[in-house]
């Protein structure tokens, strides 16, 4: 098998959480993993999920990094300098920290521009669709936080239950949006609940087995019946809501209106 050359000095991470390409491209670059996965789902909603393609062409393209072994990291109790003498190293603990430091001030970083997504978006959405407000539009919040914690990595036992809390959570944002503009009754959970449970109810059962085991594929597992649930609750248990119509003023000047009942039958 031909042996695939790195392209430009990229080479796909093995610290991964999907393929290993943006996490590449912050290590070539000096920059947070966190930071480029951010920018690759805003360009990804930008060309309608073309960039998707370039990521699997990258993926394809980029050969993975080697495997190296792993500095050790040896802290003496004492060192001893011609300069300062007997130093006692343990005292100097909280030169460790910076690195704790320097996460906390990423993810205030990430919550501050995940903040001011929402609010760009919401902001700049809200005048296209007619007799809304840009309040209505908290569930694009919690999809960005879902993103959020699907692509941040976490290390540990836990970071499966990580990603599939940004799954349940992305999803059910997505449920909740149509409900929040009133296209949709609230109504809708409660009737899909009554024919859906057994989903949740076995998405709940994975989740205990799967924490309690360490296994991360049953947890992603019941993330994604959850989200079956959500998402067949909008498709197939849909009942409107207050908006008889939806007025989506579109931005050349011309107006789209949509009769959600017949958007609802022809769902």
């Amino acid at each position: 098998m031909m042996q695939r050359e790195a392209i430009a000095g990229l080479r796909r991470s093995r610290d991964a959480c999907l393929g290993g390409v943006c996490a590449g491209i912050a290590q070539r670059y000096d920059v947070d993993p966190i930071i480029i996965r951010i920018l690759a789902l805003l360009v990804a909603a930008v060309t309608f999920g073309l960039a998707a393609l370039v990521y699997v062409a990258l993926w394809a393209a980029l050969p993975q990094e080697p495997l190296s072994s792993e500095l050790y990291d040896i802290a003496p109790e004492q060192a001893e300098s011609s300069a300062y003498g007997c130093v006692d190293c343990s005292k100097s603990a909280h030169l460790r920290g910076d690195g704790e430091s320097l996460s906390i001030i990423v993810w205030l970083i990430v919550a501050i521009c995940l903040m001011l997504l929402f609010l760009l978006v919401a902001l700049n959405v809200s005048p296209m669709v007619k007799g809304s407000r840009w309040w209505q539009f908290w569930p694009l919040a919690l999809s960005i936080v879902g993103v959020g914690l699907i692509v941040i990595p976490v290390h540990g036992c836990r970071e499966a239950a990580w990603h599939a809390l940004g799954v349940v959570v992305t999803a059910f944002a997505i449920s909740c949006l149509p409900m929040s503009l009133g296209i949709l009754s609230w109504q809708t959970f409660s009737y899909a609940l009554e024919r859906l449970w057994i989903l949740l109810a076995l998405a709940a059962v994975l989740f205990v087995i799967g924490l309690h085991r360490s296994n991360g594929a049953l947890v992603i597992l019941g993330s994604l019946l959850v989200a079956v649930f959500c998402l067949s609750t909008i498709a197939l248990f849909a009942i409107p809501g207050d908006v008889a119509n939806l007025l989506i003023l579109m931005p050349d000047g011309r107006s789209l209106r949509i009769a959600i009942s017949v958007a609802l039958l022809l769902c």
